[in-house]
């Protein structure tokens, strides 16, 4: 019945990628990474709700966006689940969320938003032809923009020692790389994010 101070760290959900499937070099938007949350709280002993927030889906269908990921919660602690990347080249902005999702090779909308406290933006594409997709926002830093040889890497996540070791979490995933048989790469994921 008495009351004592925890440590917490509440991760959310991240976004899938986009589908920009299609033809020539073009390139999807990678996914933004779920809110991360890490602090202390003091709580009296009974029971509290945690919710664990599913990762979202990534597109399967060419010129649409990944899904958002699911929010995570520990009593009424909420991380926002990541915004989907996008898929289309004009006319469809990233998700937005925890960290927002990237944005499709060629498309003038911006990067998706990210949550203040939680994460950053998704990241958008080069400015010079082929302008490659941008990386999704992480934790730690927005969305790489794309260049003409690769796609935007995922924004950085943050890590944390709550658990004894120093892990990496809610980093952005990496934007996707040109059709197949092309010699463009995807941007790289990182500390938890998806390629």
């Amino acid at each position: 019945g008495s009351s004592g101070t925890v440590d917490y760290l509440v991760v959310a959900g991240g976004g899938g990628g986009g589908n920009r499937e299609d033809y020539g070099y073009y390139s999807a938007g990678g996914g933004g990474a779920g809110g991360y949350l890490e602090s202390t709280a003091t709580l009296t002993a009974t029971t509290y709700p945690i919710i664990v927030g599913a990762g979202g889906a990534g597109a399967t269908v060419f010129l649409t966006n990944g899904g958002n990921g699911s929010n995570s919660s520990f009593n009424s602690i909420t991380a926002i689940g990541g915004g989907g990347g996008a898929g289309l080249v004009s006319g469809s902005s990233p998700g937005s969320g925890g960290s927002g999702g990237g944005t499709a090779m060629q498309a003038s909308a911006s990067g998706g938003s990210g949550t203040s406290g939680q994460g950053n933006d998704g990241g958008v594409p080069g400015s010079t032809i082929p302008e490659m997709a941008g990386g999704g926002g992480g934790a730690g830093s927005v969305g790489g923009t794309g260049t003409t040889t690769k796609s935007g890497n995922g924004g950085t996540g943050k890590y944390s020692t709550i658990s004894g070791t120093s892990v990496g979490r809610a980093g952005g995933g990496g934007g996707g790389g040109g059709e197949s048989g092309s010699t463009i790469p995807p941007g790289s994921g990182t500390e938890g994010g998806g390629t």
